[in-house]
């Protein structure tokens, strides 16, 4: 079974001081630069909701936010239209697509300081509240394909995840802590994006 969306969020190391209207301006210019592997569309601005979207990059399958929920600045990566075949393939291109726009992110010069997302945290919400409900059986159902999933992104280090709560009023999701890692680059290179 596959959700109809999962996401996955990385965390800023260091959010404080970070102005949100700075990443219209940023991906904008990833759409005219095809800086992503997918066609991007537009750009939103939602910073008026509170701890809500924050600053939006829509593309044709998946979306990118700069969001601030629970008051905690992020990059939410959401894979809005599946195309794989199994919930692991899933989940390991949408840790891939996730963790090549944080790097983009901490890559581009015009962040002062410079942007540095956290790899030693991450959240993974499963967006489909039908087929996924925030309760202890969806946490079976998946806990195979996490673990597996994990032990890749993580090469083979302490990793571990648990639901973040279980209240049928809120999208089931998992916060996961590695052990080992200290930047993105030691992710990306289990996730073979870099070169």
């Amino acid at each position: 079974m596959i959700p109809l969306r999962i996401q996955v969020k990385f965390f800023l190391e260091n959010p404080d001081g970070v102005d949100l209207s700075a990443f219209m301006g940023v991906f904008q210019r990833w759409i005219q630069q095809h800086a992503l592997e997918e066609l991007l569309i537009d750009v939103a601005d939602y910073r008026h909701v509170f701890e809500g979207p924050g600053i939006v990059l829509i593309g044709h399958y998946s979306d990118y936010f700069m969001e601030n929920h629970n008051s905690r600045v992020g990059l939410l990566y959401t894979r809005k239209r599946q195309t794989s075949a199994d919930l692991q393939t899933q989940l390991r291109d949408s840790f891939r697509l996730a963790l090549a726009a944080c790097k983009l992110l901490e890559n581009d010069t015009s962040f002062e300081p410079r942007l540095k997302f956290r790899a030693d945290e991450v959240e993974i919400r499963f967006a489909d509240r039908l087929q996924f409900p925030n309760k202890s059986e969806t946490f079976n159902l998946v806990k195979a394909d996490l673990e597996a999933v994990l032990a890749e992104v993580y090469g083979g280090g302490a990793v571990r995840f648990a639901p973040v709560q279980q209240d049928a009023r809120h999208i089931f999701t998992i916060e996961v802590r590695g052990e080992g890692v200290t930047s993105l680059s030691d992710l990306l290179r289990q996730t073979s994006v870099e070169g």
